[in-house]
């Protein structure tokens, strides 16, 4: 009998965590530039903000995020163009300002760090995705944290190609042969799970189980959904964003990077300003 199976059109990128300062640094660090540096220092009070000509608003009046922040301490740090020292430069000048050139300053850059959840995409653009990119640091081997098909029972979602999105007869043929094969992924492990409970009397865990589900996983299709959580640095993602949202990029992969893209211009327009 065909196993049900659930078809996705759309890919899932969520934000889960990015780099926060830490006021108590902030006062720290004032303390030691009005030892290193006085004439940095435009306040009489040891605040944070006393560090940015800004004070740490964003140009429509909202506030800064603590990645937008962090990349311009680092660079500031490097310059000792801290405060008063600092000219009038906002957040997103300043950033700007040490990307452009010939030669721009990407090393502070690397210091922003974003954690998204990513579901929706298939086994086969996950594997894109760790071949190619996204480096969490001056890697582009990636910084996944993968959905395992050793562990855990695949709930039978599968992600339909877009170019077969366009035509209903080719997602129903999709729908069959996904179906297929779940079903025979359902199948083997049943057949082995009988297997080991007629010769041992109990239930496989632990190894035994682990050999199960690696096999059957062998029986899943590319375009089995997976999950994963990811953690980047704009360098890293400006990079993907770039070359995987062309017209000629793989159309799934394209998907989802035009989806992370706008999550990422949302979130943090001064470090991702030309998306």
């Amino acid at each position: 009998m065909a196993r049900p199976i659930t078809t996705l059109f759309q890919p899932t990128v969520i934000l889960l965590a990015e780099m926060s300062l830490v006021p108590q640094g902030l006062d720290d660090l004032v303390e030691w530039v009005g030892d290193y540096r006085p004439e940095c220092l435009p306040g009489e009070s040891p605040a944070g903000m006393d560090l940015f000509p800004h004070g740490g608003a964003r140009d429509d009046g909202g506030v800064l995020t603590g990645n937008e922040l962090l990349v311009e301490l680092a660079g500031r740090n490097c310059y000792m163009s801290y405060g008063a020292k600092a000219g009038k430069k906002s957040n997103a000048d300043y950033i700007a300002h040490t990307q452009s050139g010939s030669v721009p300053h990407r090393s502070i850059m690397y210091h922003a760090k974003m954690t998204f959840f990513i579901a929706g995409i298939s086994r086969r653009v996950s594997h894109e995705l760790i071949r190619h990119y996204v480096g969490a640091d001056r890697s582009e081997e990636g910084s996944p944290s993968m959905e395992s098909t050793r562990y855990t029972h695949h709930p039978g979602h599968f992600v339909v190609p877009p170019k077969m999105a366009e035509d209903g007869r080719a997602v129903e043929r999709f729908k069959a042969s996904m179906s297929s094969a779940y079903t025979a992924y359902h199948d083997y492990i049943e057949r082995e799970v009988e297997a080991y409970r007629a010769a041992s009397g109990e239930e496989p865990k632990g190894l035994s189980r682990k050999r199960i589900y690696e096999a059957a996983a062998g029986l899943l299709p590319m375009q089995a959904a997976t999950s994963l959580v990811w953690t980047a640095n704009p360098v890293s993602l400006a990079k993907m964003f770039a070359e995987r949202t062309d017209e000629s990029s793989d159309a799934e992969f394209r998907r989802l990077a035009l989806q992370w893209q706008k999550l990422c211009a949302a979130r943090w327009p001064n470090l991702f300003p030309s998306l």
